[in-house]
């Protein structure tokens, strides 16, 4: 009899000491897992605090528990191994736990919005196809700062990602950027009418402080596009009209300032980093899986 009793609290004491490891376990985040985090560089100090951020804030997709539960689960959601990327990297650039929250809050917004807006792009340069799985727009014009650096940044993750990114860029001259951005705009309307916009992009964000008629004529020549067809086309009605049109939409979806960013139809309201930009638009990609 004593034995057994004995035998009995040696298995209860094993099952106690197995569910401890397994709860110990189960809490481990696959850190190489974590899109856009090098894990090898994520200190103990990182990892411990970005847990705790993790413990308080809840997935908001696929997955109904917390970020820690979701990405600890036997198999992990996509969408909890976004968030808990994003943690690590808000945590590694000293964010607050209350930015982090107002940060998710931003990122949830734009990945699941309440309705996504519709885009008319049949007539807007656009590097790749309409039917690709994720369609990245943003209004913008070349003289704005802002746009410089993140414009670029658009084109290079399309073209990483070639027939599932396609980036459009829709022209919107900001008044408070002088009227040379109402003219650089009809400019670059003239480029895409010869087929030449992104490479004219590509020149106009390069040389930022030289967008006058001149420089940009030399543009056009190094290009090899026709200056005089390119005038032509610069100085039409229908260009003006073309630029006109592609602010009133933006005015008409509340666009304020330049970059204003759309994914899919979905505002985006996060950081205009690389880093992301490039991971909202591969989340975008999951989604549409």
């Amino acid at each position: 009899m004593k034995r057994d009793v004995r035998r009995a609290w040696v298995v209860l004491l094993l099952l106690v000491a197995a569910g401890a490891s397994s709860r110990v376990c189960a809490q481990e985040v696959p850190w190489s897992r974590l899109p856009n985090v090098d894990s090898a560089s994520v200190d103990e100090g990182v990892r411990q605090r970005a847990k705790a951020v993790m413990e308080k804030e809840r997935c908001y997709f696929e997955c109904p528990g917390t970020v820690l539960s979701c990405v600890t689960a036997a198999t992990p959601t996509a969408t909890s191994l976004r968030i808990a990327g994003f943690i690590v990297r808000q945590v590694i650039r000293g964010k607050s736990d209350k930015d982090i929250r107002t940060d998710l809050m931003d990122r949830a917004r734009s990945a699941h919005p309440f309705k996504p807006a519709t885009l008319d792009l049949k007539d807007a340069p656009c590097l790749g196809a309409l039917d690709a799985p994720v369609i990245v727009a943003a209004f913008a014009d070349f003289d704005c700062p802002f746009c410089r650096e993140v414009s670029p940044i658009l084109k290079k993750i399309a073209l990483d990602h070639p027939g599932k990114v396609t980036y459009c860029l829709k022209l919107f001259p900001v008044k408070g950027h002088g009227e040379i951005a109402v003219e650089t705009s009809k400019a670059g309307v003239a480029a895409f009418r010869l087929g030449k916009f992104f490479e004219f992009h590509d020149l106009m964000y390069q040389n930022f402080e030289k967008h006058s008629d001149r420089d940009i004529l030399g543009y056009v020549t190094s290009l090899g596009m026709d200056a005089t067809r390119f005038v032509s086309l610069r100085e039409s009605q229908a260009t003006r009209d073309a630029v006109v049109a592609s602010k009133r939409e933006g005015l008409k979806l509340g666009v304020k300032s330049t970059p204003t960013i759309y994914i899919n139809g979905k505002l985006y309201a996060g950081e205009k980093s690389a880093v992301e930009l490039r991971d909202r638009v591969e989340e975008e990609l999951e989604l549409t899986k």
